[in-house]
């Protein structure tokens, strides 16, 4: 394999020579630099990632920290900021927390060991202490989808809390009184977010909240399975049910499907994340449709916004970097077939 020193004895040049052409570090006279170039060429060298970041402090790599790689929200997420970040020359290291803050824990470890450039996180919302080390190391944070217990970034969000609305109003608009919601854990601010939406349109149309038809689950779909089952068996004068994930609408459909149970005609149901297979049940399902492809320009532009303050702050001691603003986009409601007028 090709070294630093086969490149420049091939271009007649010091190996600081080619470092300063391939990092562009240093003014290199154009003739000298085409003589470098050529010589990567035809040695076909490849400068080491890890060699690089020793002398630039850039690893071209991001940290994107997500609740569940095999939900399709965040699935998507991971997808649309890689693509957008792939553009831009950059590589993502990607981690699954699965909602455990141990998990989280270890893995911001990690990703502060690897000298990331920037993270994304979608985090648990439990305290986490190393958050401040990538602060003190300049390494930008940007939170996506969920607040963190401690301010130490910008948040780039959906309004939950007015898609909620949207979707109970819609339902309380169609004659509906006993509306459940099954919901995660109120620790994380997207669950706060929903409630507080829930409750305030029900206060909106002078109704009180029954707090017995908020259940809260695990956010796997076995957990969400039986605590729609309980939901089902304890409540059998429900006309309606909020599910506000792809977890809760999975497990809501098969404790129906089990206890003989049909949409609208027994129930009306409202979903969340608007996945492609809502439209391919029958009756098709309402869905509050959040913006996924919006969410990931405003994150990376936000990323890269931010990072680039970084840069700039280390060039000139008199630039101080600047706070960015938190974003919240807006949700959709889709009226689709699955709620029925009473």
């Amino acid at each position: 394999m090709p070294t630093i020193r086969d490149v420049a004895k091939l271009a007649g040049v010091s190996t600081a020579t080619v470092s300063h052409v391939i990092n562009n570090s240093h003014v290199v006279r154009p003739d000298t630099r085409q003589r470098v170039l050529a010589a990567i060429e035809r040695l076909n060298y490849r400068p080491s990632a890890i060699a690089r970041s020793l002398t630039t402090s850039v690893t071209r790599s991001i940290g994107v920290m997500v609740a569940d790689i095999t939900n399709p929200f965040f699935a998507a997420i991971v997808r649309g900021i890689e693509d957008r970040l792939e553009t831009h020359g950059y590589n993502l290291i990607v981690c699954n927390t699965d909602e455990q803050a141990s998990r989280e824990a270890r893995d911001l470890e990690l990703l502060l060991a690897r000298r990331v450039d920037g993270m994304i996180i979608a985090p648990t919302g439990e305290p986490q202490p190393l958050l401040r080390e990538f602060v003190a190391h300049n390494i930008p944070l940007v939170f996506i989808d969920r607040k963190p217990p401690e301010p130490c970034g910008p948040v780039i969000a959906i309004d939950t809390r007015a898609g909620t609305y949207a979707a109970t109003d819609h339902l309380l608009r169609l004659g509906h009184r006993r509306i459940a919601i099954l919901v995660r854990s109120p620790m994380l601010s997207t669950v706060v977010g929903r409630l507080d939406g829930y409750r305030q349109a029900l206060r909106d149309h002078h109704l009180s909240v029954d707090e017995s038809l908020i259940y809260v689950s695990d956010y796997a779909v076995e957990a969400a399975h039986e605590t729609a089952h309980r939901l089902l068996s304890n409540s059998p004068w429900l006309t309606a049910i909020i599910a506000t994930n792809h977890a809760m609408t999975l497990g809501l459909l098969e404790a129906m499907q089990e206890q003989y149970l049909k949409y609208p005609d027994d129930i009306s149901l409202v979903a969340f994340d608007d996945n492609p297979w809502l439209t391919l049940v029958t009756p098709p399902l309402t869905a509050v449709r959040l913006p996924i492809q919006a969410l990931c320009d405003a994150t990376v532009k936000t990323l890269r916004a931010a990072m680039e303050n970084q840069a700039q702050s280390k060039k000139s001691s008199h630039v101080e970097s600047q706070p960015l603003p938190d974003i919240l986009l807006q949700a959709e409601l889709i009226s689709r077939a699955s709620c029925r007028k009473i």
